[in-house]
């Protein structure tokens, strides 16, 4: 049988597992953790933003096993956490992140319907939230609130561990290695193979930053690393023999963030959205050709 509040705590969990990908609801539960250890305010956010992606899919009665598979919360699980990276805890704060969080869960049923045969990803999850900074800008509620590197001027191998794990955390937006340990653990729940992925590809993020001379500051905060570990969790998963792919994907994840840097444009996971793109693209075209 099948109780309504175990049901409930399913869609729950799994909207929060969905954010890197998986399913397990172990993995969702220790995601929660991860973010209440640095910011229980983020920690409300992301709560509030999926109860309210979840009442929009039961108002509108989207598809029972999508919802429940958590496809309908995880953006607005981003959502809610980006509100309080960018405002402070207040009432203004608290509308947004449940507007923020309705209109995701909008947003990817539109995907889903209208263009199923591109990958939503996190889409919902960066339009709703440039949106949001757009409203910030023009009414001028807040700057945004960023962490910052307190290690060494010349970085020290456990300074570096820590900007790997940086970018597992910054995934949901937790400037915490300790947040980015959780979530590695919580990964390991979902699969081995997609925990290990998860920290190579903040590594080489990292990696590819410093050799490239961009931000030390912001590559010990592990901000070019969290795309890449995106992306290596999504391809690892589609193209499980194609590693060449992935290293080449994680590489241009780092490169697209670079350019929303220097245009100043919050990047979010939108380097992460366009690089699975490219590389799906890539794939197909090849296929065509062979």
């Amino acid at each position: 049988m099948n109780y309504p509040a175990e049901n409930f705590t399913k869609r729950f969990l799994s909207s929060l597992a969905q954010v890197m990908l998986q399913s397990n609801t172990v993995t969702g539960f220790l995601f929660l953790v991860g973010i209440g250890l640095n910011s229980p305010t983020m920690l409300l956010g992301c709560i509030l933003a999926i109860l309210s992606s979840l009442a929009v899919a039961k108002l509108f009665q989207y598809d029972s096993n999508c919802v429940t598979k958590g496809f309908y919360g995880f953006n607005a699980a981003l959502v809610g956490i980006a509100v309080f990276s960018l405002l402070p805890l207040s009432f203004i704060s608290l509308v947004l992140v449940l507007l923020g969080g309705a209109f995701s869960a909008l947003l990817m049923h539109v995907m889903i319907t209208k263009i199923p045969s591109i990958p939503a990803l996190t889409t919902p999850f960066i339009l709703s939230t440039w949106t949001i900074v757009l409203i910030i800008d023009s009414v001028g509620l807040a700057d945004p609130m960023s962490g910052s590197f307190t290690g060494s001027i010349s970085p020290t191998l456990i300074d570096s561990l820590h900007g790997v794990l940086r970018g597992v955390g910054q995934v949901m937006l937790q400037d915490s290695w300790l947040s980015g340990a959780v979530f590695c653990c919580a990964l390991l729940f979902s699969s081995y193979k997609t925990a290990v992925w998860a920290i190579l590809g903040s590594l080489i993020g990292l990696l590819v930053a410093t050799t490239f001379g961009f931000s030390q500051e912001k590559a010990m905060m592990g901000l070019y690393g969290f795309n890449g570990c995106l992306v290596a969790i999504a391809l690892v998963d589609r193209y499980p023999n194609k590693y060449w792919l992935i290293i080449l994907a994680i590489l241009f994840s780092v490169l697209f963030t670079r350019v929303f840097e220097m245009i100043a444009i919050p990047a979010f996971t939108a380097p992460f959205v366009m690089t699975t793109w490219l590389m799906i693209g890539i794939v197909k075209l090849k296929a065509d050709f062979d």
